[in-house]
């Protein structure tokens, strides 16, 4: 009985460790919410790299890639062209008639 006790209670800790995995899911939508805020600021688009602040940047782009992805699941965001060999993206709201 005792052994399944401690089972039952080491069961318990990884659910806690799920519920602070949730936590860092609150902290990605600030950064979203950045991305969308450097494509406002730049009307004409960015690329990954120039969002990073360059090409060397490459912790950046990997933390801005998936949120990048999510911003353009969700219709925020759109590629438009290629800049440099790169995928420009804009702001689906600053797209106007072609």
């Amino acid at each position: 009985m005792n052994s399944e006790d401690q089972l039952d209670g080491q069961e318990m800790e990884p659910e806690a460790e799920s519920a602070s995995a949730s936590k860092p899911a609150k902290t990605d939508k600030p950064l979203e919410n950045k991305v969308v805020k450097l494509l406002e600021k730049n009307p004409l688009g960015m690329t990954l790299p120039e969002m990073a602040g360059g090409p060397r940047q490459m912790k950046k782009i990997r933390t801005l890639r998936p949120v990048l992805a999510e911003a353009i699941k969700l219709g925020l965001v759109m590629p438009v062209s290629q800049r440099a060999g790169h995928t420009v993206y804009r702001l689906v709201k600053s797209l106007g008639p072609r």
